[in-house]
Formats: C-alpha cells, structure tokens, sequence
C-alpha cells in the first residue's frame, strides 16, 4: 500500500510541475506576442522606401478611425488595420481625420497619414533632405 501512495505522489507532483511548467510557457509566449504589438503600434514605419508609390484614398463622410483603417489597408497603405487603428487610437489624431480626399504615399509613416486625413500640413521626413 505504501508503494502505491509513493507511487502517486510521485504522479502528482510530476503533474503539478508539468502544469506549472506550461503555464510558464504560455505566460511567456502571450507576454512576447503582447510586447511586439506593443512595440508595432509605436515604432512608426512605412511600408516602403521613400518616395513610395502615390495612392490616392477618398475618405467618406462619416467614417470611423476604425473604417479608415480598414480603408487604408485595403489601398495598400498600411499592413494591418488593427494595428493602424491602435495607433489612431493612441494618437492625437483620434477623433480629428476628416471626409476627403487625400493623395498619400506608402513611404509615409502612419502618424503621417493621420495628420495628412486631419488636415495638418505636413513636411516629410524623407523629403526634408531632398535638395540641400
């Protein structure tokens, strides 16, 4: 009898530590896919070298960031619009992108793109250089 409740703590303990090592696993890999969205909505990159390819994108009266994004992925704009539209959302351009239409590059970066839609006045970095 006592070879079998050796036998099952054994089995017990082998299972608790197989668990915990699992959830390790799993808190880490959330963790690193939770950082590299993070660090995507901030890092600030456009899809191509500059000058780009010029797109030119109609925004229409009463859409959303979140159609806008959509919108721009599907010109070709952006890679991802759910990652576009957290930038939007943790931009100061949230609620400022106005119905138009824009000619915008895909060598613009996407803070560029929204202060273009908001109506800012915008210098390019790439194009700052261009003649000096």
């Amino acid at each position: 009898m006592n070879t079998r409740k050796a036998a099952l703590t054994v089995i017990s303990i082998a299972l608790k530590i197989v668990i915990f090592a699992a959830l390790i696993v799993i808190f880490f890999r959330i963790g690193s896919i939770a950082y590299n969205y993070g660090h995507a909505v901030f890092e600030e990159e456009a899809l191509d070298e500059p000058p780009g390819r010029t797109i030119t994108v109609t925004v229409e009266d009463g859409s959303s960031s979140m159609d806008i994004a959509r919108l721009l992925e599907e010109k070709g704009l952006v890679d991802d619009w759910k990652l576009f539209y957290l930038q939007i959302l943790c931009s100061k351009y949230a609620n400022t992108m106005q119905p138009g239409t824009y000619e915008l590059s895909t060598a613009m970066k996407p803070r560029e793109l929204m202060a273009v839609m908001s109506g800012e006045e915008v210098e390019l970095e790439w194009e700052q250089g261009e003649g000096s």
